[in-house]
């Protein structure tokens, strides 16, 4: 009788160890699932603020442009007064034709292509919405375009680096990788020059390359120490450390 109550006490804390390990299985699936869905979040969450802050970027750059813009047009309508002995010498009819037979003729395609050409303010411009309403690939397309037509304008490197932004926000990596090393390449010395080196960096930590990365992290603040792309790097070198 009283082997028989022994083990009947022993399945009974058996049964309530089993019962009790299920439970905790249990307990760290769901925590797993919570978790799970936590950095779920979490990375939409990054993402989004990725989104509203080339926004912010592009808007601000807007705002610079169109400053300029401005400021071109006030310096073009200083008005120009002309001296008091200054003579006004009449052209003849026939002076006149033999100044426009001299002139070179302007061929019909060029003409036609400078006609339907935007100029580089209003075409970054165009780039620029498109990438703000979300039509990437048509803003691609806008500012590969741009570089094209105005490869020495002050806004061409922008232009290359909002490429690889596109690049990166669609999460293809591979293109985002090129397209941000082409600025460092062609625009050393241009404003964009370290933004894009810094995401060089970033595009190979998502490349799962810390090395890489690492080494990228270093190179900028080398090149560009006082830029804020610099002070970034040196965070997040101190953060892949810990």
């Amino acid at each position: 009788m009283k082997q028989s109550s022994a083990n009947l006490i022993l399945l009974l804390g058996l049964f309530i160890t089993g019962c009790a390990n299920v439970q905790q299985e249990q307990t760290v699936k769901d925590l797993k699932t919570q978790i799970s869905e936590l950095e779920k979040k979490q990375s939409k969450t990054n993402a989004s603020m990725e989104e509203l802050n080339n926004k912010l970027f592009l808007l601000q750059e807007q705002v610079a442009v169109s400053k300029k813009d401005i400021g071109e047009l006030k310096a073009m309508a200083v008005p120009v007064i002309p001296p008091d002995n200054l003579k006004v010498v009449r052209l003849e009819t026939e002076d006149i034709k033999k100044t426009e037979a001299k002139k070179e003729p302007i061929k019909k395609e060029d003409a036609k292509k400078a006609e339907s050409l935007p100029s580089p303010e209003a075409l970054y411009n165009e780039a620029q919405n498109l990438f703000m309403s979300g039509r990437l690939p048509e803003s691609i397309d806008k500012f590969a375009n741009f570089i094209l037509n105005y490869p020495k304008h002050t806004l061409a490197d922008n232009a290359q680096y909002w490429i690889g932004e596109t690049y990166y926000s669609q999460k293809d990596y591979q293109k985002a990788l090129v397209e941000f090393k082409k600025v460092v390449a062609n625009y050393p010395n241009a404003n964009k020059a370290s933004d894009a080196l810094l995401k060089v960096a970033f595009t190979y930590l998502e490349l799962n390359n810390k090395e890489k990365a690492m080494g990228e992290f270093k190179l900028l603040i080398e090149r560009y120490p006082s830029s804020e792309a610099a002070v970034k790097a040196r965070t997040k070198i101190q953060e892949l450390q810990k």
